[in-house]
C-alpha cells in the first residue's frame, strides 16, 4: 500500500521540489497539496484531510502552528516541518534569532532535528522532525565529525557561504530581481545576524560539547540554485587525515562524500540528494573543507524525503535517485 502524504504550500519553490521527488518515490502518494499563497483557509481544509505524513513547507511563524494542530488530530502521522520553527530547542532562543515568541513551544523537546546522517538513529520511527536549514547541511555535515572527534579547534571557526536566489524563497522582492542580480555578486545578513548560526552553533554545541565560534557570512550568487560553503580551520591535522576523518564517519552514508583533487562544484550536485566536500591544506595550521549541495534537494526537500522514509521504515533512498559516483562509492545498487 502507497504511503498517502500531504504537502502544506507545495507552490514555494521547496514544496515544488517536495511534489517532484514524492511523485516519482515508489511507496507513496500525494494525498493532497495546499498552495504557499492560498493562505489560511486552504491550510486549515489541509488540517481536514487524512494522510500518514505532512510535510510543511510554510514560514516560520506559521508552520509550528500546523505541525501542533497535527499532532494533536493524527497523533500517528508523520510531521515535518521544513521551516525554522522546530530547530531550535529553546525559546528564548528562538526569540533571539527569530524575533518573536515561538507559536508552539511545547513542541520543541519532542521534535527531532532531521540532520539524517548525524541524527539517524532518532529518526527511525519518529513522528516530529524539524528539517534543518539549508546552509547548516553544509556546514554541519562537514563540521560535525571533525568537532566531535576534536580534530578541530572549535573557537576558530569561519565560513565563506554562497547560495542560488532559491534559497531566499519566491517572495518577491526587489533584490532578487532579475536584473538586480544578473551579472553582480553580494553579501549579505553579515556578522551574526543570520538565522542558520544559532541553529548551527546549537548542533555544533550538542553534537561535541564545545562551545563553537562560528564566523559566517553567506553570499548571494545569480544563479538559481546550490550552495557551496567554504569552511576555514585550524588544526594540528594533516588535510588527508580529516578528508580520512569524514569518510569514516560517512560510510555507509549514500549521499555525503568526500572528493578528492578538484573542489566541488555547484553543477556536480544540482537536483540531486548529495553533499560533496573536499579537504584541502591552507595557511600553516590551517585547512579549508569546500561542501557544496542543492539547496531544494539536500538542503530542503530531499532530505525531508530521506527523513520520511527513515521515520516509516522506508528504504533510506526510496524516491532519491542516486548519482553515479554515490552509487559506486557507497556501492548502492
Amino acid at each position: 500500500m502507497s504511503v498517502r502524504v500531504g504537502v502544506f504550500g507545495a507552490t514555494g519553490y521547496t514544496g515544488q521540489e517536495l511534489v517532484r521527488l514524492l511523485a516519482a518515490h515508489p511507496h507513496v502518494e500525494v494525498a493532497f497539496a495546499t498552495g504557499s499563497a492560498e493562505g489560511y483557509l486552504a491550510h486549515e481544509k489541509g488540517l481536514e484531510r487524512a494522510a500518514d505524513a505532512y510535510l510543511l513547507a510554510l514560514p516560520h511563524g506559521i508552520s509550528a502552528r500546523y505541525a501542533a494542530q497535527l499532532g494533536e488530530q493524527r497523533p500517528q502521522a508523520v510531521v515535518i516541518d521544513l521551516s525554522g520553527d522546530l530547530r531550535l530547542k529553546e525559546p528564548g532562543a528562538y526569540q533571539r534569532w527569530y524575533g518573536q515568541e515561538h507559536p508552539a513551544p511545547q513542541l520543541l523537546a519532542r521534535a527531532v532535528y532531521g540532520l539524517t546522517e548525524v541524527y539517524r538513529p532518532w529518526l527511525h520511527g519518529a513522528r516530529l522532525i524539524s528539517n534543518p536549514g539549508c546552509y547548516a547541511t553544509s556546514v554541519l555535515l562537514p563540521l560535525v565529525p571533525l568537532l566531535a572527534e576534536r580534530l578541530v579547534d572549535a573557537s576558530d571557526i569561519v565560513v565563506d557561504a554562497k547560495s542560488g536566489a532559491t534559497g531566499a524563497g519566491r517572495t518577491l522582492r526587489e533584490d532578487l530581481l532579475f536584473c538586480e542580480m544578473a551579472g553582480d555578486f553580494s553579501a549579505y545578513a553579515p556578522g551574526r545576524v543570520h538565522r542558520h548560526v544559532g541553529e548551527m552553533e546549537a548542533v555544533l554545541r550538542e553534537r561535541s560539547g564545545q562551545e563553537p565560534a562560528l564566523t559566517f557570512c553567506p553570499h548571494l550568487l545569480p544563479v538559481k540554485r546550490g550552495i557551496l560553503s567554504a569552511l576555514y580551520l585550524r588544526t594540528p591535522h594533516a588535510a588527508a587525515h580529516l578528508a580520512g576523518a569524514l569518510r569514516t564517519y560517512y560510510a555507509g552514508s549514500p549521499f555525503v562524500r568526500v572528493v578528492d583533487g578538484k573542489p566541488p562544484r555547484l553543477s556536480d550536485v544540482e537536483r540531486t540528494n548529495d553533499c560533496l566536500m573536499s579537504v584541502h591544506e591552507a595557511a600553516p595550521g590551517r585547512v579549508v573543507i569546500f561542501s557544496t549541495l542543492d539547496n531544494l534537494v539536500k538542503g530542503a526537500a530531499g532530505q525531508a524525503v530521506q527523513n520520511l522514509n527513515l521515520a516509516l521504515g522506508l528504504p533510506e533512498t526510496a524516491g532519491l535517485p542516486l548519482s553515479a559516483g554515490a552509487a559506486l562509492t557507497q556501492g548502492v545498487s
